[in-house]
């Protein structure tokens, strides 16, 4: 769940573009699928709403850039897909070194032998961190309206004898979206994500028609784009394929096999003995 503001400029024939409607903020749902490679990377699916049309109605081209009324257009679905970068986890803090001593790798009567002579070396390992973290997603994607209205200017019947006219501005059907996100957990559970996402509409939403200015018929050419920034948090949900591994063999058996095939011959008299 999120938020979204949106700003759907108009340009009216060669004149500059403006905004009729400004910045409209809308609440955002959404659903996000993610499939991640081993290298922490993959493409994405998202399906979320939008509310970024305004409806632009008029009574006389040669005015409309100053006399004119709007509304809000209804909330549409919205398709998304891309691909997704995550780095490691990033831990807040960090969790200090312990010195693992190794188990004894040769029985009690073969230490004489194997194991006299040299000190068993130590080993230093960091323990598994277990804190909180936070993993860092940037993204690159398109999305795609699959319901856009239509794009044409249209007369509409307004309650006096003149007749005015009403546009879909912001109704585009792709859109380039990016962003980069912000996910959260502590040892090995994900908690939550925020991610802060950018969209750009792309292609000319252009619609051109004969209205009446005065009473005199003019050609009225409009065209619109819409760019807009959202901030979403969600829960995420992990399916992971568990691997089936095999159990590796006691350390102090691979030890002693390797003290017979170097060891034996050089102390062959004990070896008989253990025998």
């Amino acid at each position: 769940m999120g938020v979204e503001s949106s700003r759907t400029s108009i340009q009216l024939n060669d004149l500059p573009s403006f905004s009729p409607a400004g910045v409209n903020y809308s609440p955002q749902v959404g659903v996000r699928l993610d499939y991640k490679f081993k290298q922490l990377h993959g493409p994405y699916l998202g399906l979320s709403t939008s509310r970024s049309i305004v409806e632009y109605n008029f009574s006389d081209a040669a005015t409309a850039t100053s006399s004119y009324t709007t509304s809000r257009g209804s909330t549409q679905l919205r398709l998304e897909g891309g691909y997704q970068v995550s780095t490691k986890p990033i831990y807040f803090k960090k969790s200090a070194a312990v010195n693992n001593s190794p188990t004894p790798s040769c029985r009690r009567s073969l230490e004489r032998t194997s194991c006299s002579g040299k000190a068993a070396k130590s080993s230093t390992a960091t323990a598994a961190n277990k804190g909180s973290w936070v993993s860092i997603q940037p993204s690159l994607g398109v999305a795609f309206v699959p319901f856009a209205p239509t794009r044409e200017i249209y007369a509409t019947a307004p309650g006096n004898s003149q007749t005015g006219y009403a546009y879909n501005a912001g109704n585009y059907t792709s859109a380039v979206i990016t962003g980069v996100g912000f996910e959260f957990g502590k040892g090995a559970k994900r908690t939550f994500v925020i991610s802060v996402n950018y969209l750009q509409s792309l292609g000319d939403q252009v619609s051109e028609s004969v209205t009446q200015s005065g009473n005199k018929p003019t050609t009225t050419k409009l065209e619109s784009g819409t760019s807009g920034w959202s901030v979403r948090m969600g829960i995420p949900i992990g399916f992971k394929k568990e691997k089936q591994t095999t159990p590796k063999p006691p350390v102090y058996e691979k030890n002693y096999k390797n003290y017979y095939q170097g060891r034996c011959g050089q102390y062959r008299s004990q070896c008989r003995k253990v025998i």
